[in-house]
């Protein structure tokens, strides 16, 4: 039977804290909005602070829902399962927010967690309903071990390559909300700063090579093209790292989404006022005119290579 419970105290906190994973749901308020559910489980990263709040550490991802729903109107539940032993199921209904790693607050809050390459906010959810459930459906599951993946990988990246990424994957929602807009763009505003990031993004993608040219088509059409010896070279590894390309010849397909994501990355450049950015422009109308079009980045690593489409084709005679 379900019981409803005043505080998170005495065994109800045992089982919370004795959990290896737990399951965060939020959603935006838009009717047609996309409800989100996260798993969240690195060794350290939460706690119960008080009898009627939890919180965790939010750690770097490839999205940022959690962050924009919250945002947008704080609403979350957090359940637990037990996988092991006696059946049972503890949901904590609350209002959460937001404390990012620019926060002043966040000194305060960090030391209550392990530390962790990649963290980029806390998430504190004050507890508004606490309950359980008989759990009778969960399957049983033995524990094996953590994926030690994530903190690594953030680790490589180093503090500039995470907010780099984070740029790049989480600023907004898959509803267009603000998710983590929080890293600062200052570095964006110079050449030596876009230089900077150009480096960092080449450094973390596999065998990265400059093209000799390269240009984003829509239906074989280029409203742009990047010739040899031309001066936007980090638009070219942005594209490579959306697409996890290595610059080399080649003509790729692209879903509106990852040119939708390669010009999020790249928007934040447009602080620079010392150079133009004639292929956010171009990306920007390729996406907007597509409907249905075939939109294909074309990477020309050398004049002398084999001709790998007719859009290949079409960049090459523009030269």
């Amino acid at each position: 039977m379900a019981k409803v419970y005043q505080q998170i105290d005495g065994r109800l906190r045992e089982f919370i804290e004795r959990q290896h994973l737990f399951f965060v749901a939020t959603s935006p308020l838009a009717a047609d909005g996309h409800v989100n559910v996260s798993p969240r489980g690195v060794p350290g990263t939460s706690c119960v602070v008080e009898e009627r709040r939890f919180a965790w550490l939010d750690l770097t991802g490839s999205g940022s829902e959690t962050v924009a729903h919250l945002r947008e109107n704080g609403r979350i539940t957090v359940m637990f399962c037990a996988f092991e032993g006696p059946p049972n199921i503890v949901r904590l209904h609350g209002t959460g927010r937001v404390i990012s790693i620019y926060d002043e607050e966040y000194a305060a809050w960090a030391p209550r967690f392990a530390d962790v390459p990649g963290a980029r906010a806390v998430i504190v959810v004050d507890v508004e309903r606490i309950s359980d459930a008989c759990g009778y459906g969960v399957p049983l599951m033995s524990y094996e071990g953590d994926r030690d993946l994530l903190p690594p990988y953030f680790e490589r990246r180093g503090v500039k390559g995470s907010a780099d990424y984070r740029r790049r994957k989480n600023r907004r929602s898959l509803d267009g909300l603000a998710a983590y807009d929080y890293d600062p763009l200052d570095e964006w505003s110079t050449l030596d700063g876009l230089a900077a990031i150009r480096g960092r993004l080449e450094s973390v993608l596999p065998g990265w090579q400059p093209p000799a040219a390269y240009g984003v088509a829509l239906d074989g059409v280029f409203p742009y093209v990047n010739r040899p010896g031309g001066q936007h070279r980090l638009p070219a590894v942005v594209l490579g790292t959306v697409l996890k390309h290595d610059g080399s010849t080649a003509t790729l397909q692209m879903a509106p989404e990852q040119l939708a994501e390669a010009i999020t990355a790249l928007t934040p450049a447009e602080a620079c006022t010392e150079v133009e950015h004639p292929n956010l422009a171009a990306w920007r109308r390729v996406l907007a005119e597509a409907e249905g079009k075939p939109i294909s980045a074309v990477f020309v690593s050398s004049l002398d290579d084999e001709v790998t489409s007719d859009a290949d084709a079409v960049l090459r005679s523009s030269l």
